[in-house]
């Protein structure tokens, strides 16, 4: 029993010190983080993030890429597994994908995947979709902490894919994390 209640007690310690970096507006629940958000939070999440690169193309181009370099390295995959993607784990490498204006970070993966045969599953609406497989590499293959999470320009939005509008010269990338994102570079959780 007194194990029991040390596990709750260490489960509530992490969750009540986790950080966010979630936009100010009333977002105060994990249910809130997975609402569709305003334009005006949206652009001022982005502007906090200093999400912007210089000498845009003129066109619309922004590149893909999907990497499972951490599920590669974990040692956690099956032998299957490990001959069904790239030993470097580098699935797609900056991959030019040309869009249409008010196209999301979503699409743009989508016509990726699709223009380079690559299986993808998702589930949820086009807005806020959830990934949970690419190249048959699944949420919890590599443990409880395991998925696939979205990054744009180096930057990890704190809202959906479905719901971050491309720019000219964008960079996309997918990635795959086995530790919640800190594996990655994503300091969410801390």
């Amino acid at each position: 029993m007194k194990k029991i209640a040390a596990v709750l007690f260490v489960l509530v310690f992490v969750l009540c010190s986790c950080k966010s970096d979630l936009p100010a507006g009333g977002i105060e629940s994990f249910d809130d983080y997975n609402r569709e958000l305003s334009e005006e939070e949206i652009a001022a999440a982005m502007k906090d993030a200093g999400n912007e690169i210089e000498n845009r193309p003129d066109e619309n181009i922004c590149y893909v890429t999907i990497n499972c370099e951490t599920a590669v390295k974990s040692g956690n995959l099956s032998e299957t597994m490990q001959k069904l993607i790239p030993s470097d784990g580098v699935i797609l490498d900056s991959y030019e994908v040309r869009y249409e204006d008010g196209a999301s970070a979503f699409d743009i993966i989508a016509a990726a995947v699709k223009d380079n045969g690559i299986h993808m599953e998702y589930k949820g609406g086009k807005n806020l979709p959830y990934i949970e497989g690419v190249a048959n590499l699944y949420e919890f293959d590599c443990g409880a902490l395991s998925g696939w999470m979205y990054k744009v320009n180096g930057w990890f939005p704190s809202f959906g894919m479905g719901q971050y509008k491309i720019k000219r010269g964008d960079s996309v990338e997918l990635v795959y994390t086995c530790d919640l994102g800190e594996d990655v570079g994503d300091n969410y959780v801390g």
